[in-house]
């Protein structure tokens, strides 16, 4: 499969190493407006994305572009008979990612959002683990995360609404919600959430945090931060069932603990930078997507599944108490 990237700032060009380790998926091409950044590319790089649609060589596109930018280069590209691959969120608003997700069923092309932290290996194994029984009915969960701008490297636009469509709820808070109902295998509903300020970096929240439960009632406790000077990344998952604790780090491992003991799995080598490790997801977001086209298969997650923790995050912007 050949494919070209559109957008080749710091995600594009993540997305552009984890390529390489991917058998049968060429990179292509690579769209992006500010030269310096073209110039880093290892193959042709143009200033305009629909050079890259109308190359009839490429057959899918990977989207890594400010999120009010997602809906309209999507939907150029669906029309251009490509298959998407979209950085969340899929579109600003959840209308907007259902246009995106009805134009891919009429035009019979695979659509997908790249949730980096479903793809990450400790939270895949966690999957497996509650799945398999390892912790009984979960009875409740707690996940937070707490990240420093400058391991983020924040670009101005995602401090914007108008750009962004939202802050840490948004832009982080849609990965622990979709990982949480994915590990658990149980939707979540939301009770009340709230949004505060404490940077004057935009218009946007920086604090975030979701009161939730799942379908058989268990509470769902999720925090969210965008810390200031600090180059830290910290975060947890913690998942309590009747026969034991899960306690994840997206970033790390996970331990567990029940009636068979303890139990933990380091899943990344300790030199690896936050980076290098969030490639690694990217790797097999990209991976899924590409034998999701070559199967003919919808992939996994579909796109339509994505919209749920956004739809989630617009009632919880709607209704939630707003501190900025």
């Amino acid at each position: 499969m050949n494919l070209g990237i559109i957008g080749f700032g710091y995600t594009g060009q993540q997305h552009a190493r984890a390529l390489k380790a991917i058998p049968g998926v060429s990179l292509r091409a690579i769209a992006e407006p500010d030269a310096q950044k073209r110039a880093q590319a290892e193959v042709q790089a143009s200033s305009d994305y629909r050079h890259i649609l109308d190359d009839p060589l490429v057959e899918a596109v990977s989207i890594c572009l400010p999120h009010h930018l997602h809906e309209e280069v999507a939907t150029a590209a669906l029309l251009a008979k490509k298959h998407v691959l979209v950085e969340k969120p899929l579109a600003m608003s959840v209308a907007g990612g259902e246009r995106l997700c009805e134009l891919a069923r009429r035009e019979s092309r695979i659509l997908m959002v790249e949730m980096t932290h479903r793809f990450m290996p400790p939270v895949m194994e966690a999957r497996e683990l509650v799945q398999a029984g390892e912790l009984g009915e979960v009875m409740a969960v707690s996940d937070i995360i707490i990240e420093g701008i400058e391991v983020l490297g924040l670009p101005a636009w995602m401090l914007s609404k108008s750009m962004a469509g939202g802050g840490v709820g948004l832009t982080s808070g849609i990965h622990l919600l979709d990982h949480v109902a994915w590990v658990t295998g149980r939707p979540l509903t939301l009770d009340s959430a709230c949004f505060s300020s404490s940077l004057s970096l935009g218009d946007v929240e920086n604090v975030a945090a979701y009161s939730l439960h799942l379908d058989n009632g268990a509470p769902v406790q999720i925090l969210l931060c965008w810390r200031a000077r600090s180059k830290g990344l910290e975060g947890e998952i913690s998942i309590f069932g009747r026969k034991g604790t899960l306690t994840v780090h997206v970033w790390r491992g996970w331990k567990l603990l029940n009636d068979k003991g303890v139990r933990e799995n380091v899943c990344f080598d300790e030199r690896l930078s936050v980076r290098e490790r969030a490639c690694e997801g990217m790797k097999n977001a990209l991976a899924e997507f590409a034998a999701a086209v070559h199967a003919g298969r919808d992939p996994v997650p579909k796109a339509d599944e994505v919209l749920v923790s956004q739809r989630l995050i617009e009632q919880a912007y709607s209704t939630a108490r707003l501190f900025l």
